[in-house]
């Protein structure tokens, strides 16, 4: 492993505040990830100091190696644009965000963007802009690191499997005939 493997990825989790279990899921989630080496940025971890919501949410995207949406029904509403606009405005601020970042440079933030399936959603709550069907996505199956293995495996870099060693080609003779 090189430096730049060792340290830990950060990730900016996007996720709607819907109900009183779901910002707790959430929560729950993001000491998951800390608790497992990833660098969580969460909007309710920040201080109390007042400050630019909309400028904050552009340092904190881009500044993270990763980009985590929370899928929910909500969540797809803002980033899909059917959310009435006076609601979820934090969620409709990271969404412009995100919008932004994939048309600007797909090939770079699609693989920055990890959308999360966590218990009890479901992949059909992914917003469409970030490809439900056609690109992965990371369903956590409970939250502990086994549950969420797949999730921890991207944001560290680390394959489920390797391939066997490549081995030397054999010398075929020619057929007769």
């Amino acid at each position: 492993m090189n430096a730049e493997e060792t340290l830990s990825p950060t990730a900016f989790i996007s996720y709607v505040h819907g109900s009183a279990r779901h910002k707790q899921l959430v929560l729950d989630f993001a000491r998951l990830l800390q608790e497992n080496g990833v660098t969580t940025t969460l909007d309710r971890w920040t201080t109390v100091r007042r400050k630019d919501w909309y400028t904050w949410i552009v340092a904190e995207m881009t500044r993270a190696d990763f980009i985590l949406p929370i899928a929910s029904k909500s969540y797809q509403a803002v980033l899909d644009g059917s959310a009435p606009g006076d609601k979820h405005r934090g969620a409709q601020a990271e969404a412009l965000v995100l919008r932004e970042l994939l048309y600007a440079d797909r090939p770079r933030w699609l693989s920055k963007i990890l959308p999360v399936v966590l218990p009890g959603r479901s992949v059909s709550e992914i917003p469409l802009v970030l490809q439900p069907h056609t690109a992965d996505h990371y369903r956590v199956k409970e939250l502990t690191a086994a549950g969420a293995d797949e999730l921890l495996r991207a944001l560290s870099g680390q394959p489920k499997h390797l391939p066997p060693p490549l081995g030397t080609l054999p010398v075929l003779p020619p057929l007769t005939s």
